[in-house]
């Protein structure tokens, strides 16, 4: 199996890889990307709670700095889209962010919620037995990278982790620090070798964007040793087309649509 081949991820990975099998027969590992965010608000407790509930067993979301060097959950640069504050993240401070609404702007049901802090999203992979993908989304300033490891060090929280980022010098950084945390490279845009790129930096998941997935492409991770996880998928056809070609996990904003497609995919076996 490709999962024990690189090693457990978590508590979480026995109850796994009982289940995962190399081919088709083998269900991809069902993602929340930045939560259950088609039913809660994005990068939130909530988002993330809805998630579980829904059968996720992981759990995208986005890491940014504060102004005073602490990580938070939040997609963009600026607060403007998903709280009632303004401005980049980066201009805040850790106390200042979390007087702000990070729910409202979904649905009044979520008012309320804070932007959450990494020290909570860990305490929540624990509580719940699951594993976070998180993204990294700051800039590379001296020292962050060492304070993030630092920080998934503790209680066993690089194996409840998987650091993905587009930039491979972080990942590169990364792996330098501790080669225990599980790295994944997400990858876009123009046609190259996202294979070679993804094992030059000891990335250990390959993460193309949906449009990229083919079965060559798969094929010839799988013989890397590499796991691919695709995003994000919503279509329900396009949910089973990224599961043909074999991808072993797919970020989605809805896991009670993945979950459905899987299992209508094994009726029809």
């Amino acid at each position: 199996m490709r999962f024990s081949q690189l090693g457990r991820i978590g508590e979480s990975s026995d109850r796994i890889e009982s289940d995962t099998m190399i081919g088709a027969m083998r269900e991809p590992w069902i993602i929340a990307h930045r939560g259950a965010s088609g039913c809660a608000p994005e990068n939130t407790l909530a988002a993330y709670e809805r998630a579980v509930a829904l059968g996720a067993q992981f759990i995208e979301t986005d890491l940014h700095l504060t102004r005073d060097a602490r990580f938070v959950a939040i997609h963009d640069k600026a607060l403007d889209r998903t709280t009632n504050g303004t401005g980049p993240v980066r201009d805040h401070t850790l106390t200042e962010l979390r007087e702000l609404d990070a729910g409202m702007w979904f649905d009044r049901q979520f008012m309320g919620q804070k932007i959450p802090t990494l020290e909570e999203i860990l305490a929540f992979a624990r509580e719940q037995d699951v594993v976070f993908y998180l993204e990294i989304k700051y800039d590379a300033a001296w020292g962050m990278h060492h304070a993030l490891v630092a920080a998934l060090a503790g209680a066993g929280n690089a194996a409840r982790t998987i650091v993905i980022s587009f930039d491979p010098s972080t990942l590169d950084a990364v792996r330098r620090l501790d080669a225990s945390i599980m790295t994944g490279l997400l990858v876009e845009g123009a046609n190259r070798d996202y294979v070679k790129a993804a094992l030059e930096v000891g990335a250990r998941q390959l993460c193309p964007r949906a449009d990229l997935i083919t079965r060559e492409l798969v094929d010839q991770a799988h013989r890397s040793d590499l796991h691919v996880v695709t995003w994000t998928v919503n279509d329900t056809a396009k949910m089973g087309s990224v599961v043909s070609a074999g991808v072993d996990g797919v970020m989605t904003d809805l896991p009670d649509r993945l979950r459905a497609a899987l299992e209508d995919k094994k009726t029809t076996v």
